[in-house]
């Protein structure tokens, strides 16, 4: 009864109460890819290798080099802070800062990959001559141009330099390259949309060449980490200096984050501010970037009071005022993006509605830190929503979709066939809806993947990209306008370095259960042990369509039905396809030490390849990026 009698005044209540006066609604569909046939376009200078732009990224990029409404160098830059502490800006994404310390230098980030470190090290060397005592990684992304500096140390009589990173740096890079995935079998594919988001496919000059946020394939030279901190605040004495470490509450796009406050000079050195609105959502894929977590990262560092902010991503800082007031921004930008977004869903928007509802007011757009040249902000809000809700959005036409190439020709149908269907996409490209006409080709493509329908899409993608301020967006659409006109190849899978393998071929091991073919296993019931030597003994237990990875121990009990033998890097060709199973046991590569050949050969042939050496262009272009050594 008491529950009854509140439930009466509560609804007595809500009925007597005024209602509040809700703002009106007047949805916004404005996309700058909509609507665009008269968006004025311009060319970038020599210096921005004559690609073709949009007006605002032209005037972002006439900036002068040291301009207050730049926050990120996108040159070769060196600027010297203050005495003994210096930044090095590059056309990546990417600075080094170094700190003199009392026995030598201390460089915190070295690229992403060994030609970036030689840029950064040429840069340094014109500064000092000292030797280098330390290096530090804010994460694991930018650890890959390690080699280069140790091994130009080294050839000048240094062999004796500290490397310091988060607790986990070591194995994520073991583990998947540096490319954070919570299931790490898919590592490949991140790293391959990656190589497509920072503009591997691009031209170097014309309409569509690259000209920022460019990160070219190159050698990879990661060095382990031989010294982390072992909890946060911690202070460890580095080369004379004494550094606070932070390992704890700087979640941005890793979480294996290391910020460091150095408090002799004031000074702190950080993953957390970057040049451009910050990536709460970055198109390649990864872990969902809780803007709570990242706040609170900015929020730290205020927090140390700074004199000097040396930044991974952004233009270094000096003066607690400018620190303040860029903090400032760079928060009130992920709150506002944050709090609008939850707003809209508790006013019933779903993802596809959040890309128009929430956009920055002028005065937090026009901020220099808040750029949208790298990540545009239409594509975060729905990042949000999946993060809270995952893909459904409520509308019950959505929980279960057709196949897409089935919605396509069934789409196709509908709009009158191929021929009107065509026309409509035609007309939308004229009128300057690119983004409609891309959408309408698409089905086209789909549906009939001919010369004239693809070169429509690539038109339509080629037209978003020139107007896109966010150079993620623009090499997505310029590199698939590209391989829609047989230019490029994307690779879609990158396959793992056999080193990594061979270091970590017990996970290499347990990624390759993913593998097993439903159809083919049918009721086998059967176990597989690898044996690499020593410890690492490891096994494959095939339960009809399921396969279960038993460690050293595990299958130390089991009882296997073959054992096969070989080498880890025996096992990299097979786990890569770059050879067969049958063909290593043929040539005495693998051997079959209990058991017999043709059940070893029956059970691994359940196991279907991934990597298509001999029919995926976009996997021999690759080779022919790389270096060989790199093979």
């Amino acid at each position: 009864m008491k529950i009854k009698a509140l439930n009466i005044a509560l609804i007595s209540a809500l009925t007597l109460t005024a209602t509040p006066t809700f703002a009106e609604n007047n949805p916004d569909f404005s996309s700058p890819y909509m609507n665009a046939k008269n968006t004025p376009l311009t060319h970038l200078p020599d210096n921005g290798n004559k690609a073709k732009v949009n007006e605002e990224t032209a005037a972002f990029w006439n900036l002068g080099k040291l301009s207050d409404k730049r926050a990120s160098y996108d040159d070769p830059t060196t600027i010297k802070i203050a005495d003994g502490i210096w930044t090095f800006g590059s056309r990546s994404i990417v600075n080094m800062s170094a700190i003199e310390a009392p026995k030598g230098l201390i460089i915190y980030d070295t690229g992403d990959n060994m030609h970036d470190a030689e840029e950064f090290y040429t840069m340094l060397r014109k500064e000092t001559d000292k030797p280098i005592a330390a290096i530090v990684y804010s994460h694991e992304h930018y650890t890959l141009g390690a080699r280069y500096i140790v091994e130009q140390e080294a050839s000048r009589g240094n062999n004796n330099i500290t490397v310091i990173g988060h607790p986990n740096t070591n194995a994520s890079i073991a583990k998947n390259g540096g490319v954070s995935s919570i299931h790490p079998e898919t590592s490949g594919i991140t790293m391959a949309r990656s190589i497509e988001q920072f503009n591997a496919y691009l031209p170097t000059k014309g309409d569509n060449a690259a000209f920022k946020n460019t990160v070219m394939p190159d050698q990879s030279g990661f060095v382990p980490v031989n010294l982390s901190p072992t909890h946060d605040g911690q202070t460890i004495n580095v080369a004379g200096l004494d550094m606070v470490f932070y390992i704890d509450g700087i979640g941005t796009d890793t979480p294996n984050q290391l910020m460091v406050y150095v408090p002799s000079k004031k000074t702190v050195l950080n993953n957390v501010v970057w040049g451009w609105f910050p990536n709460i959502y970055s198109a390649r894929g990864g872990r969902y970037r809780n803007p709570n977590e990242w706040m609170g990262a900015l929020n730290k560092i205020k927090d140390l009071n700074p004199e000097i902010l040396l930044s991974t991503h952004s233009t270094s800082l000096m003066g607690n005022e400018k620190i303040n007031a860029r903090l400032k921004s760079y928060h009130d930008g992920l709150a506002f993006v944050l709090d609008q977004t939850l707003k809209n869903i508790a006013l019933g928007q779903g993802p596809d509605e959040l890309r128009y509802s929430v956009k920055l007011p002028k005065y937090l757009k026009e901020s220099p830190i808040l750029v949208q040249n790298y990540g545009e902000i239409s594509v975060m809000p729905p990042r949000i929503y999946t993060a809270l809700f995952g893909q459904y959005d409520r509308n019950a036409a959505h929980l279960n979709k057709l196949h897409p190439k089935d919605e396509a020709t069934r789409m196709v149908t509908a709009m009158g066939g191929e021929d009107k269907t065509y026309k409509l996409a035609k007309q939308a490209f004229d009128n300057g809806d690119y983004l409609w006409s891309a959408q309408v080709s698409d089905y086209l493509v789909q549906n009939n993947p001919s010369k004239k329908n693809k070169e429509l899409k690539a038109d339509a993608l080629e037209q978003m990209g020139y107007r896109a301020t966010s150079t993620n967006s623009r090499s997505f659409y310029l590199a698939q306008a590209a391989e829609l006109r047989g230019q490029v190849n994307i690779i879609k899978n990158i396959p793992a370095a056999p080193t990594a393998i061979v270091q970590n071929i017990n996970d290499y091991v347990n990624y390759y259960r993913i593998r097993i073919n439903p159809e083919r296993s049918g009721n086998t019931q059967a176990t597989i042990k690898f044996d690499f030597g020593g410890e690492h003994v490891y096994g494959l237990e095939i339960s009809r369509a399921v396969v279960n990875y038993l460690d050293n121990a595990e299958i130390g009990k089991a009882r296997s039905d073959v054992t096969v033998q070989m080498k880890p890097e025996v096992w990299a060709e097979i786990y890569n396809n770059t050879a067969s199973f049958d063909g290593l046991l043929q040539v005495g590569k693998v051997k079959v030490t209990q058991g017999d050949k043709e059940k070893a050969s029956q059970l691994m042939g359940l196991f279907d390849p991934i990597y298509d050496w001999k029919n995926d262009k976009g996997l021999q272009d690759l080779l022919k990026m790389l270096n060989p050594s790199e093979k």
